[in-house]
């Protein structure tokens, strides 16, 4: 695929970001009911940060992949990650009506996307919840469940569909997906504290570290 295809591409992305932004605000109208509701509307977030994203997103992709079932289906996913990264920076909220349908959707299409089976996804399933279940059991206790909750347990379950997870030492996807995604909140965490922009009893929403580490590894599959 040459540089304009990829520009194309993520041409396509750019839409799909702002689609996925457009979603998000359909999406978080039931939180109006809130006491005391939640900031709503449209912001940067969704104007300009999933669109750039998405724009980004889709056109690295192609140059990697090159046309085909794969990058079709990366691309998906590129744009469920960008609908959770959004509305769980703005809201700390991963929903269950985008996780659940992915991973369904996920297993549909495991045969088409690259390194991925049926079963591979299925073991990545098993991984995310797994690995990601004592997370929240301690954010539960210790936050209240407002750091790392029920929904990032999920999110971890849809991480490992779209990865997958093989015992083949180099296509453990879905773990190191995990692991980077935990890597990088740490980074993060580490810089706010010490930037004193959070301290130690604030609850940062884990969901976005786990969409990057996600499509870290989508990237390289």
């Amino acid at each position: 695929m040459t540089s304009l295809d990829a520009l194309g591409w993520g041409v396509l992305g750019l839409v799909g970001g702002a689609l996925m932004g457009q979603l998000s605000l359909f999406l978080e109208r039931p939180l109006q009911e809130d006491d005391p509701p939640p900031r709503l509307g449209p912001g940067p977030l969704e104007l300009l940060v999933l669109p750039v994203l998405g724009f980004v997103g889709f056109a690295a992709f192609a140059l990697r992949q090159g046309m085909g079932p794969g990058l079709l289906v990366h691309s998906i996913w590129i744009l469920v990650l960008l609908q959770i990264l959004g509305f769980d920076l703005k809201h700390r909220l991963v929903l269950d009506v985008i996780t659940l349908p992915t991973i369904g959707l996920a297993l549909v299409l495991a045969n088409l996307s690259p390194d991925l089976s049926v079963v591979r996804a299925l073991f990545g399933i098993l991984l995310g919840g797994v690995l990601l279940l004592p997370f929240a059991v301690v954010s539960e206790l210790f936050h209240s469940g407002q750091g790392f909750g029920w929904g990032d347990v999920k999110l971890g379950m849809m991480i490992g569909a779209i990865t997958g997870m093989s015992l083949n030492y180099s296509e453990l996807y879905a773990l190191w997906a995990m692991i980077a995604g935990i890597m990088i909140g740490g980074v993060v965490t580490i810089l706010l504290l010490v930037t004193r922009r959070v301290n130690f009893r604030d609850a940062l929403p884990y969901g976005p570290f786990l969409v990057a580490g996600a499509g870290l590894i989508l990237y390289f599959m």
